[in-house]
C-alpha cells in the first residue's frame, strides 16, 4: 500500500521494519581540546528523516572528561554568532537557547539512542558543535547519526491491522 501520501506524523507511527534500511551520517572532526569545536556533515540527509541514534565516539581521551555537544541542520559550518538560532536535531533535549543540549560522558563512545524522531531537514545539511570540559585534554573525535528515510510503501496487512488494534 502507498504510504507516501499520508500525513509525516501517521507514517511515524508505522512499525519500525516499515522504514526499510539505516545509515549513518557523520564525520571524523579531528582533534578537539578545550575550546569548541565545529564541525560541518560532508553528506547532506533527505529532506525528511527518521533519527534513530547518535554517536559520539572520542578515541585517547582522559577518563573522568565530558564533552558537550549540539548536533543542528544548517548549510553550512556554523559559527558562534548562530548556532543558538539553528534547529537542532533533538529539541527535546536541553534548555531553548542554551550553546549545548547534550552532556556526555566521554570516557568511551556514547550512543544517544535509540530513539525515533522526526526531522524535517528541507534541504539543509547537519552540523554542530563539540566541546571539551577540560583545559589539557585533547582527543580525536567522530560524530555520526544513525538516520532512515520514511516509509513510502508497506504491505496491505500492516494498514489492516493497525486499524483493528485501535
Amino acid at each position: 500500500m502507498d504510504v507516501s501520501k499520508w500525513p509525516l506524523h501517521k507514517r511515524m507511527a508505522l512499525p519500525d521494519w516499515c522504514f526499510g534500511p539505516k545509515w549513518w551520517l557523520g564525520d571524523f572532526i579531528g582533534t578537539a581540546a578545550a575550546g569548541v569545536t565545529y564541525f560541518f556533515f560532508s553528506d547532506k540527509p533527505p529532506d525528511v528523516f527518521c533519527l534513530w541514534d547518535i554517536l559520539v565516539s572520542p578515541a585517547g581521551i582522559v577518563a573522568g572528561i565530558r564533552a558537550d555537544v549540539t548536533i543542528c541542520l544548517c548549510n553550512e559550518t556554523p559559527v558562534v554568532g548562530n548556532i543558538r538560532t539553528l534547529t537542532r536535531l533533538m529539541r527535546q533535549f536541553g534548555t531553548p537557547g542554551a550553546f549545548y543540549n547534550m552532556h556526555l560522558p566521554t570516557a568511551s563512545a556514547t550512543h544517544v539512542g535509540p530513539m525515533k524522531i522526526l526531522v524535517e531537514a528541507n534541504n539543509q545539511g547537519i552540523g554542530g558543535a563539540l566541546k571539551l570540559l577540560s583545559e589539557t585534554a585533547t582527543t580525536e573525535t567522530s560524530i555520526a547519526v544513525l538516520i532512515s528515510a520514511l516509509p513510502r510503501e508497506v504491505p496491505d496487512w500492516v494498514v489492516s491491522g493497525l486499524v483493528r488494534s485501535r
